[in-house]
Formats: C-alpha cells, sequence, structure tokens
C-alpha cells in the first residue's frame, strides 16, 4: 500500500502539459459534438428523438459524451485531427441535405438567459467530469494532467474555465437582485461541500497532490471565496473593467512581482509552519480567480446583451478576436499562481469557446434546426449537483481500484460507466442542492 501510495504520488508529479494550440484543439471538441448532435438529430427518425427521453438520452450521450471520452484517452493522439473529421462529418450534411422535420425557428426572448452560455457552462463541466476520473488512469495522458508549476494542460485551464463559467450565469448577469441571505446560503454551501472534502481525505487517507491547493483548501473553498469576494467588490463598484484591471495590478505586479510571492509559492522546500503556509496554493490564488470570475460575468453580459438582438456574428467575430490577442500575450501560465498568462490564456479558451457556440447557434438557426440539447441543459440546471456526485463517484473508484496499473480497456469501461452515472443523475434527477436551498430560503 505504501509502495502504491508513492507511485500514485510520483503519477502526478512534476507534469510540464503540452502546449496552448494541442488544448485548443481538444476544448473545441465540445463545440463540434454539439454541432454534428443537432445536425444529425433531425435526421434520425426514432421516436422522440428531440424530446426528453430514454432516446434523446442515450443518442445525445453517444455524440457527445463518447467522442469527448475517446479524446481525452485512447484517440489523443488524434486531437490535433478528430475536430476537422466532426466538422467536416457535420458541414457535409448542413450544406447537402435540407432540413424538413422542423419549420420553426427558436427565438431567445428572454433578456437574463443565454443559450450560447448554456452549451458553454454544460461542455465545460461534462469535461470536467470526465477529466477529474480518468486523470487517475494510465490511459489520460499525463500532459493533460495538472502541471507542477508552470505550463499548459487540459485540466490547468479546465479549473480556470469553470471560474469563468461561474461568472457567466452570476446574479450580476442575469440582472437579478440577491439579498444577504441567498448569498449567504450559496457560499455555505460551497463551504460546507469543500469542509466534507477535506474531512473525507483526512478519514480515509485519499491520496492527494498536497501542491495543489494546500494541507486543507479544496477548489469548493475557492469557488466559494471568488463568488463571495466578487460579489462584496460588485458592492462598491459596478465598474468591473476597473476592477479586473486592478486586480490584475494588485496580484500580478505587487502580490507575485513586487512581493515576490511567486518565489514562494512554487519552492516546494517552503515549509508549513501555520494555516497559512499549509495552504498558500489556495489562498494566494483567490486574487487571479476572482478576475476570471469577473471575466466571466462581463462575458456573460456581453453574451446575453448581444444574444437577444440575434447579434450571433458579431459575438463570433469579437470573441475570436479576443481569443487570437489573450493567447498571443500568454507566455508562461502558472494555475498555481493564478498569474496573467494563465488568465489571458484560460480567457481566450474561453473566447474561442464562446465564439464558436455563438456561430453553430447562427447556423442552425439559419436552418430551422433545433438548438438546444436537453442533456447539456440538464448538466447545466444541476451543475453543482453534477460536479458534486462526479467528486463522489471519483474517490469511491480511487478508494477500491488500483487505477494506475489498470488495463487501457478496463480504463475506459469504467470511465464511461461513470459517466453515464452521472448523465443519468443529471438528466432525470431533480436537483437536490437547489430543494434544500429552496427549503432553507
Amino acid at each position: 500500500m505504501v509502495d502504491y501510495r508513492e507511485r500514485k504520488e510520483l503519477f502526478f508529479s512534476n507534469l510540464n502539459g503540452t502546449n496552448l494550440y494541442e488544448v485548443g484543439s481538444v476544448m473545441i471538441n465540445t463545440c463540434a459534438t454539439y454541432f454534428l448532435c443537432q445536425i444529425l438529430k433531425s435526421f434520425i427518425s426514432l421516436s422522440n428523438i428531440k424530446k426528453f427521453s430514454i432516446n434523446n438520452f442515450l443518442f445525445e450521450n453517444f455524440l457527445i459524451i463518447i467522442p469527448l471520452i475517446f479524446i481525452c484517452t485512447i484517440l489523443s493522439s488524434l486531437s490535433y485531427l478528430f475536430h476537422f473529421i466532426l466538422w467536416l462529418i457535420g458541414f457535409l450534411i448542413y450544406f447537402t441535405k435540407t432540413n424538413s422535420t422542423i419549420k420553426s425557428i427558436q427565438i431567445n426572448n428572454n433578456k437574463s438567459y443565454s443559450y450560447i452560455i448554456e452549451l458553454f457552462r454544460g461542455q465545460i463541466l461534462i469535461s470536467t467530469c470526465i477529466s477529474i476520473l480518468a486523470v487517475d488512469f494510465f490511459i489520460y495522458p499525463r500532459r493533460y494532467a495538472k502541471t507542477e508549476n508552470y505550463g499548459y494542460s487540459i485540466m490547468d485551464l479546465g479549473v480556470g474555465l469553470f471560474a469563468i463559467a461561474h461568472g457567466t450565469v452570476s446574479s450580476e448577469v442575469r440582472n437579478k437582485e440577491i439579498n444577504f441571505k441567498e448569498l449567504f446560503l450559496e457560499n455555505l454551501i460551497l463551504f460546507l461541500l469543500g469542509l466534507i472534502r477535506f474531512i473525507s481525505i483526512k478519514y480515509f487517507s485519499y491520496i492527494e497532490h498536497i501542491s495543489e491547493y494546500g494541507i486543507h483548501w479544496n477548489f469548493f473553498l475557492t469557488l466559494c471565496f471568488m463568488k463571495l469576494i466578487g460579489h462584496c467588490l460588485l458592492k462598491i463598484t459596478k465598474n468591473i473593467l476597473l476592477l479586473i484591471i486592478l486586480i490584475l495590478i494588485f496580484h500580478e505586479f505587487i502580490l507575485l512581482k513586487y512581493f515576490q510571492y511567486d518565489n514562494y509559492l512554487i519552492l516546494s522546500n517552503n515549509l508549513r509552519k501555520n494555516f497559512l503556509d499549509a495552504n498558500r496554493e489556495g489562498i494566494f490564488s483567490l486574487g487571479g480567480y476572482v478576475c476570471l470570475y469577473l471575466i466571466g460575468i462581463s462575458l456573460g453580459k456581453f453574451i446575453i446583451n448581444n444574444e437577444y438582438k440575434q447579434k450571433f456574428q458579431q459575438i463570433g467575430i469579437t470573441c475570436f478576436i479576443l481569443m487570437i490577442i489573450l493567447c498571443t500575450i500568454s507566455y508562461n501560465p502558472s494555475r498555481k499562481l493564478c498569474n496573467l498568462s494563465y488568465i489571458s490564456s484560460t480567457t481566450g479558451l474561453a473566447c474561442m469557446c464562446l465564439g464558436c457556440f455563438s456561430i453553430i447557434q447562427w447556423l442552425l438557426l439559419r436552418k430551422g434546426y433545433l438548438t438546444e440539447s436537453i442533456l447539456i441543459k440538464n448538466v447545466n440546471q444541476k451543475s453543482l449537483d453534477t460536479f458534486l456526485l462526479a467528486n463522489v463517484l471519483t474517490g469511491i473508484v480511487n478508494l477500491n481500484i488500483n487505477t494506475i496499473d489498470t488495463s487501457k480497456f478496463i480504463s475506459l469501461f469504467i470511465i464511461i460507466i461513470y459517466m453515464f452515472i452521472v448523465t443519468i443523475y443529471s438528466y432525470f434527477s431533480p436537483s437536490l442542492i437547489k430543494l434544500i436551498m429552496k427549503n432553507l430560503k
């Protein structure tokens, strides 16, 4: 057991990631799978394929979930090519066949809701759920796992995209007034989940990489304080751009550079003498995550305002220009520091996905195709439940299976079954967390 524990810790240590282009080529598959799914849905004569049903669930699982699992595991070497194949099939059908099954064009008349954000957030969550279990198996490329200090990887940038996705559906984006009690309950649930995760890890002696967030800290706590700080700052001023600039200056140039906290966070030989030292990675990266959260709010406002006016091309062009600029200036990103380069590359990838989904919406609406994916919609609406279930199932698998020595076939089988369970819950079950919050209110 000691030998396995040491091997597992080494399995996650000293990783350097990949390049930004490969991360982008993997993430673009979230857009390509959705596009192909919606195109094929119109030409399949299977009963209830377009409605909430078991047939729709299986169909969308096959075309959205399975390809994303494959591209993160056995087909990872084809990541540069795979999305081109999906786009090619989708566009061949789109331009050569006439859609005669759907006559009415769906228009979003809700000024506080966005189908583009729904797709972005849902697909980011699906990709996150796949990765948090798959990373424990040898079948998941080590270059996709979280880097030790600096570099690009699927899981590194996925964490940042998750933070941005939280911002895109905040109460500020939806122009919804939130009282102190609601704010307290939202963050209390995240705090309790973080506390439960910490206790569970210590109780079960769960193998963890301490330099990721620290000894007591975890991503649930980062989400909790990120949202709380972001909301409090917006009470001071509604100028989001000003807040983003000020936080970036403080976090990057004052905290990390002037006071040299980058060395303090990176050097592994620093002793963890007190609570601050013990959790330095999680605490001192908060400024960067708050910045990503505020960027998500800004992007969310821009998307909703333009989507309501049906300006899909404008959204797409703006997002692609931002993607090019932000990815170009990214040179040495660090998730651990949540530095300027990490923020710029993560925001650039978010813009790429949002731009793609906006152009896809425009293409589908032009020919009267269905734009709604019921699976993605349900995952998005039950995001915290889905993420929590994925974490629980990941823990169960790791406590009972020697993941690093499992064969490729068994590994793939476990990941597919795991995602099947996660999506069954998201698709068919009510949100337990929303029910709890409703009763508490």
